[in-house]
């Protein structure tokens, strides 16, 4: 099957608003395949290979300026009370034990804050 890059799929369907990327530890290389800031997207991390996440957060930022919460394993809630900005989300991120469980790490533009004020119970 041939690679197709977020890019690509822009170009062909349009801006997601939120774009979902699980894709087994592959995120930053997906995350590679995109120029543009999303107004919105998630990744997993896993802290056995934390690095992974931290890569895909400097990627993120790289974009455009966006704001990070995570949540822990498949919980569906905010692991902490507020959007951070990358330097502490890769904090965090790094402070996680390598056998803790994963979860997903979630961005948002700061110009969408507003639009995106998900409550995760």
């Amino acid at each position: 099957m041939p690679l197709v890059t977020l890019d690509e799929l822009i170009a062909r369907y349009g801006e997601p608003q939120f774009c979902k990327i699980d894709v087994e530890g592959f995120e930053h290389e997906v995350l590679s395949g995109l120029s543009q800031p999303l107004p919105a997207l998630s990744f997993e991390y896993i802290p056995v290979a934390i690095a992974r996440a931290i890569a895909c957060v400097e990627r993120t930022s790289a974009l455009g300026e966006y704001r990070y919460r995570h949540s822990r394993v498949e919980t569906h809630r905010w692991a902490g009370p507020n959007w951070l900005e990358s330097k502490a989300m890769i904090e965090i991120l790094r402070a996680f034990p390598t056998d803790d469980r994963s979860g997903d790490v979630y961005a948002v533009r700061t110009d969408q804050l507003s639009r995106f004020s998900w409550r995760r119970r």
